[in-house]
C-alpha cells in the first residue's frame, strides 16, 4: 500500500440519508480527504405515503462525486475503489429489461399497515411492521397488480445504485431477501414469502456486504467523472455500515446515530437472541459470524429541524442570508448555546418526536410528536431542549430493550455518530440520561462514508473485519453527571407514560 505523502489511490464512499447522500473521498488509512453532500427530496403523498424518485438519488451522486474529486484535486484514475450505505426497508421495481418501474417507497412510508397485519396474521405472531419490505411487496401485489407482475426483480435502495454504477443486479444479506448465510434463517424467510404469497423470483441475487459487485460500466464513469478501473463493492444498509463506521466490530459494542432519523445498536453473537421488543431488529452484522440488535426512532434530527425552525425561524433565515445575529456561525451553534442554558429535565417540560409516527421503540404509525407540561415560564429554548431530551429517552428505551432481550446484559459505553453527534450539549445530555459514557469520533459526521471506505478495504484484504476500529478516531468522551443523571431518571419514567396515555388520542386523530 502506498505510504502518505506518495501518489496515492483513494475510495468513494457515500452515505445516503433520507434527504441525501454524502460523497467522500478516503484514503486506504482512513483518512477523510474531502466531501460533498447533495439533497433530494421526500415525495408525501398523504396516507401514509412517502416515496422518493431513483433518478434523483444517482443524479446526487454524480453531482457530489464530480465536486468532490475536482475540489481535492485528485486525478480520475486514482479512485480505485466504491462502496454505498445507503437507507434501508425501500423497495425499487425493476423490470427485465432494466427499466425503473417505480419511485423507491420510502422506509417511512406507511402505507402496508394492513398487509402487515395480514401476514402476522397468518404467521400468529408479530414480525412485521408497516414500513417493512414484504408487506410493501404485498401491498403493490394487492394494489398495483400489473405492476407486481411486470417487475423481475424488487431491488433496495442498495441494490439500484450498484445496478446504476455496475450494470449488475445484487442485494446484500442484510435485508429481508428469501436467502441467508444462516440456513435456519433461510428457511424462517423463505416461509414468510409462502405466507404471504409473493414470488421469490423477483429476490435479485445475494452478494456479501464485502462482496465485490463489478467494475464501473463506461457510462457510470463517465456520468461519475472517474475511470472504468474502479471497482465497486456491495455496501450495506447504513445501520450496519454506521456501526463500521464508529469502530462497533466486536461484541457488546454499541453506538447511536443522531442524524434525520436515530438509532441504537449493540454488536450481538451468531446467534440471534429468541425474542425482541416491538420495532427492534435483528440484523447481519458486516461480519458474518455477528448481528446487530437495535432499533430506529424515525424523527431525531428531524424532530430537531422542525423545532428550531418554529422557534427560532427568524434567526434560522438570517443565519441563511449570511448575517450572525447572536455571533454564532450558523443556527446550531445559537440553539445548542441556548439549549445549554436550560436546567436537566427542562423543569418539567417533555416532549415526543413522533412527527412520522414511530417505529421504536414504540411501534405505531398514528403517533404525533406533542409537547406536554408546558407554563408560562417555558421560552423557547426550553422547548428544543426537550425535544433533544425526547431523542434522549427513546434510545434510553433501546437500551432497556437490549437488557430485556438479552437477559440482562448491559451497554457499558456508546460511540455517537451522525450530525448531531457535534452537539456537546446533546452528547452530555445523551451520557447523563443513559448512565453510560459517550465517545464521539472526529468524524463524527461521516462515520456512514468511513464504515463504506472500510467494507471496500475488507473487500480488497487490506484490513480484516475486525481491524476496522483502526479507522474511527475518538475526539470526546462525555461522563454521566450523577445529579443530572438523577433527574432524568424521574423524567424518563414520566416519558414513557406518554404513550400509553395518548394511544387512543392518536388513533382518533389519524
Amino acid at each position: 500500500m502506498k505510504k502518505w505523502g506518495e501518489a496515492m489511490d483513494y475510495i468513494l464512499a457515500y452515505d445516503f440519508g433520507t434527504s441525501g447522500v454524502k460523497a467522500a473521498l478516503v484514503d486506504y488509512e482512513g483518512r477523510l480527504i474531502g466531501d460533498k453532500e447533495c439533497g433530494y427530496p421526500l415525495l408525501y403523498k398523504g396516507g401514509g405515503f412517502v416515496e422518493q424518485e431513483p433518478q434523483a438519488y444517482w443524479d446526487a451522486v454524480c453531482k457530489a462525486t464530480r465536486t468532490v474529486i475536482e475540489n481535492a484535486g485528485i486525478p480520475a484514475e486514482s479512485v480505485t475503489g466504491m462502496s454505498f450505505s445507503t437507507q434501508g426497508l425501500g423497495i425499487i421495481p425493476l423490470s427485465k429489461d432494466g427499466e425503473i418501474l417505480y419511485n423507491n417507497i420510502s422506509w417511512v412510508d406507511s402505507r402496508a399497515r394492513a398487509q402487515a397485519d395480514e401476514i402476522n396474521e397468518k404467521l400468529g405472531r408479530h414480525e412485521f411492521d408497516a414500513a417493512d419490505v414484504i408487506p410493501k411487496y404485498l401491498w403493490i401485489k394487492q394494489n398495483m397488480p400489473e405492476l407486481y407482475e411486470k417487475t423481475a426483480y424488487f431491488l433496495d435502495c442498495t441494490g439500484y445504485l450498484n445496478y446504476m454504477a455496475t450494470g449488475n443486479i445484487a442485494m446484500d444479506y442484510s435485508g429481508k431477501a428469501p436467502y441467508s448465510a444462516d440456513e435456519a434463517e433461510v428457511k424462517r424467510r423463505l416461509s414468510w414469502y409462502e405466507t404471504a404469497g409473493l414470488d421469490v423470483a423477483k429476490c435479485p441475487p445475494l452478494i456479501p456486504c464485502t462482496g465485490y459487485v463489478g467494475n464501473l460500466t463506461e457510462k457510470a464513469a463517465a456520468e461519475l467523472g472517474v475511470t472504468t478501473a474502479v471497482e465497486v463493492y456491495m455496501g450495506v444498509v447504513d445501520v450496519t455500515c454506521a456501526a463500521m463506521g464508529a469502530g462497533c466490530c466486536k461484541e457488546g459494542d454499541a453506538h447511536v446515530y443522531l442524524g434525520t432519523s436515530g438509532w441504537l445498536t449493540v454488536v450481538t453473537g451468531k446467534d440471534k437472541f429468541p425474542t425482541s421488543q416491538p420495532g427492534i431488529w435483528q440484523l447481519q452484522a458486516a461480519d458474518e459470524t455477528k448481528h446487530l440488535y437495535g432499533g430506529c426512532t424515525q424523527c431525531a434530527g428531524m424532530a430537531l429541524d422542525w423545532a428550531i425552525d418554529r422557534f427560532y425561524h427568524t434567526e434560522k433565515e438570517m443565519f441563511a442570508r449570511g448575517e450572525k445575529p447572536s455571533g454564532e456561525e450558523n443556527i446550531y451553534d445559537l440553539v445548542n448555546k441556548e439549549a445549554a442554558e436550560v436546567p436537566a429535565g427542562s423543569e418539567g417540560l417533555l416532549a415526543t418526536t413522533w412527527l412520522l409516527g414511530e417505529g421504536c421503540p414504540i411501534t405505531d404509525e398514528k403517533a404525533k410528536a406533542v409537547y406536554v407540561g408546558a407554563t408560562q415560564t417555558h421560552t423557547r429554548n426550553y422547548f428544543v431542549n426537550a425535544m433533544m431530551e425526547a431523542v434522549c429517552y427513546s434510545l434510553r428505551m433501546e437500551i432497556d430493550d437490549y437488557r430485556i432481550d438479552s437477559g440482562g446484559k448491559e451497554v457499558e459505553k456508546l460511540g455517537a455518530i451522525g450530525g448531531g453527534a457535534q452537539s456537546d450539549h446533546w452528547m452530555q445530555m445523551m451520557a447523563n440520561v443513559t448512565g453510560v459514557p459517550v465517545s464521539v469520533p472526529e468524524n463524527c459526521r461521516h462515520s456512514g462514508a468511513i464504515g463504506s471506505a472500510a467494507i471496500v478495504c475488507v473487500g480488497k484484504g487490506i484490513y480484516k473485519i475486525d481491524e476496522i476500529d483502526r479507522f474511527v478516531r475518538i475526539g470526546k468522551t462525555f461522563y454521566p453527571d450523577p445529579e443530572k443523571k438523577a433527574i432524568y431518571d424521574r423524567q424518563y419514567a414520566i416519558w414513557q407514560k406518554l404513550y400509553p396515555a395518548l394511544k387512543d388520542v392518536f388513533a382518533d386523530l389519524y
